[in-house]
C-alpha cells in the first residue's frame, strides 16, 4: 500500500505499523531548486493526489452516505471479518464506481 502526505503530516510511524510506503513530495531544502528527477516525481505525485480528490468527490456526489457525519455504530468492528461496516460501505460505493464511466475521459 501507498500513502501520499505533505509536509508537516507526521505519519511515518503508523504507516509503518501497517507495511506500507509513505510518499512524499520533494523539499528544495535549503536549494534554489529541485533535483530533475526529485522534480518529475513530485510532478507525478501531484497528478496522482488531484485524480485521487476527484475520485473521492464523484464518490460523494454520488452515494449520499458519504456526504456527511455517519453513525457511531459504522465505525463497529463486523468480527467476522475484522474490518468496520463503514469500510465495507466505502468499498461496496467504490466498487460500484470502478464499474461506471472514468473520471478522466481516455485519450
Amino acid at each position: 500500500d501507498l500513502v501520499l502526505a505533505d509536509r508537516g503530516f507526521n505519519v511515518k510511524d503508523s504507516v509503518n505499523s501497517y507495511h506500507a510506503e509513505l510518499k512524499l513530495p520533494a523539499f528544495t531544502r535549503g536549494k534554489k531548486q529541485l533535483d530533475p528527477v526529485d522534480l518529475e516525481d513530485t510532478r507525478c505525485l501531484a497528478s496522482l493526489r488531484i485524480h485521487i480528490e476527484r475520485v473521492i468527490g464523484v464518490l460523494r456526489q454520488k452515494y449520499t452516505i458519504l456526504q456527511s457525519s455517519v453513525s457511531i455504530g459504522f465505525t463497529d468492528i463486523d468480527t467476522e471479518n475484522d474490518v468496520t461496516y463503514l469500510d465495507k460501505i466505502v468499498k461496496v460505493c467504490c466498487a460500484l464506481t470502478n464499474v461506471c464511466e472514468s473520471v478522466v475521459p481516455f485519450q
